[in-house]
């Protein structure tokens, strides 16, 4: 361990230690404040009972630390919370920036939270309790075949482009699959890279089957089955996607607001004022991507199922183009998917959303 102790102070100034820990893979580099001074600065290795030795050192002040959302989890969320220390795990895009600073260090970064943890101006991701994060991880594997197996696909068609080879297959059937066997002894150049493509598709296939089969059980779920039934009652929104945006969302009570939910997705146009203008951009994009995913795949089945929505989407598609109209419906759609839960009304095809 790196030593960085201020001596003297630690233990003689303030009652409230803040730390920021700035968290890698290896290491962390640990800055902790009381009354805007610094008592220790250094890097520990990536091992909770070297990061809990440390804060053993401020036994009995009140101790509150803050790290940044990233790949390695809410792990250590969970053991400081589990010990009684109050955790903030904080989202990188929120915490206030220098202008003009371009200087990046971990030493810097963990300094930083420190200090702005102190003065209260850092906000908090909602950590999910260890279930929550089960079934979501489950869905979100799911989420992840299907786009690998999309990749492979694309990449068979690839080499039939490449090489000429035409066919008449719309669907990636077992007719298709057996027509590309058949390919792979007409054509030398095929022997073996294509074969080796087939098998990868058909194994993520058979993952794929599989896991559908866990998510399916997972709607069944007493936590889930209600709102999944409310969430069924919308055009283009069936078991596998109500799911998807239930175990990313969880309580809806969460979100005060329709603005913050929508915010939370991404589903917000960005807007730079200044002075009598006002202009807005495209959407943030600052949010949930799976969510925002599902919800623009319902939209599409939705606006020709609903002719209110299918209305309101003709008209936008006019002034904005089609790609902001349906990005508009899908805002909507969200907001018209939490009032449902919250209130527990079903969708009413034609009725105009609260």
């Amino acid at each position: 361990m790196k030593k960085g102790y201020q001596r003297g102070k630690e233990f003689t100034r303030g009652s409230k230690v803040y730390v920021g820990i700035d968290v890698h893979k290896d290491s962390w580099h640990v800055t902790a404040v009381t009354e805007g001074e610094e008592v220790f600065n250094g890097r520990l290795p990536s091992q909770y009972p070297v990061l809990r030795k440390l804060l053993d050192r401020f036994a009995g002040r009140e101790v509150k630390v803050a790290y940044e959302a990233g790949p390695c989890g809410f792990w250590l969320h969970d053991r400081l919370t589990g010990d009684g220390i109050e955790t903030i795990v904080v989202p990188p895009s929120l915490i206030p920036l220098e202008s003009g600073n371009r200087v990046k260090t971990d030493k810097r970064d963990s300094r930083k939270l420190a200090h702005l943890l102190e003065k209260g101006m850092l906000k908090r991701v909602f950590v999910l309790s260890e279930e929550e994060r089960m079934h979501r991880e489950l869905v979100r594997t799911r989420r992840q075949l299907m786009e690998h197996r999309a990749d492979v696909m694309k990449q068979i068609k690839s080499k039939l482009l490449f090489h000429g080879i035409e066919y008449a297959y719309r669907s990636w059937n077992s007719q298709f699959i057996r027509w590309l066997r058949e390919l792979i002894d007409s054509h030398r150049v095929f022997a073996i890279s294509l074969g080796f493509m087939i098998d990868i598709y058909e194994h993520l296939t058979d993952q794929l089957k599989k896991i559908t089969k866990q998510v399916f059980l997972l709607t069944k779920n007493e936590k889930y089955a209600r709102n999944i039934s409310l969430l069924r009652t919308i055009p283009g929104i069936g078991r596998l996607i109500a799911i998807e945006i239930l175990v990313e969302l969880q309580d809806m009570k969460r979100f005060k607001s329709a603005e913050r939910l929508a915010s939370y997705i991404g589903l917000t146009p960005s807007e730079y004022s200044t002075g009598q203008y006002t202009r807005q951009g495209r959407i943030t994009r600052c949010g949930n991507t799976r969510v925002r995913t599902c919800l623009v795949e319902g939209s599409w089945v939705l606006i020709y199922r609903d002719p209110v929505i299918k209305n309101k989407y003709e008209k936008l598609k006019i002034r904005k183009g089609a790609k902001r109209a349906i990005i508009a419906i899908a805002r909507n759609l969200i907001i018209r998917i939490r009032s449902m839960v919250l209130n527990n009304e079903p969708y009413h095809i034609g009725s105009v959303a609260r």
